[in-house]
């Protein structure tokens, strides 16, 4: 997935790679369909015809994958101004954090905020 990343916008990119480092420790915990991988590394939860475990979608290829996720957050960033790990945190809980266990939001940020700020050094 390495090439599809690199043509992202830096802060794209960097949000890509911290947020599947986090979500999928780097890919060893995706979702599957019919025992095979669905190239989703970051949790995403979009609708489409193949769905893998836990509701999660399955991308046709890595390709897929990168562009489908890589989109989205660039909507986020450009759109709704969610440009660092602590505005994109919905990409955890949703909207509202609120209900969700505090501790376990701001580990999401700090994990994700890691290797965002190593990833968008100028």
């Amino acid at each position: 997935m390495v090439p599809e990343i690199a043509k992202q916008d830096r802060i794209i990119a960097a949000l890509l790679v911290a947020i599947a480092r986090k979500e999928s420790s780097w890919g060893v915990h995706v979702p599957v369909l019919d025992g095979q991988d669905c190239y989703n590394y970051w949790g995403y939860r979009g609708i489409r015809d193949r769905m893998g475990t836990g509701g999660h979608t399955c991308f046709d290829s890595p390709k897929d994958a990168v562009d489908t996720v890589a989109k989205r957050i660039e909507f986020l960033v450009s759109n709704k101004k969610l440009d660092t790990p602590a505005k994109m945190v919905i990409w955890k809980c949703g909207d509202k954090c609120s209900s969700d266990n505090k501790f376990a939001v701001q580990k999401w940020i700090s994990d994700v905020d890691y290797y965002f700020q190593k990833l968008n050094k100028k």
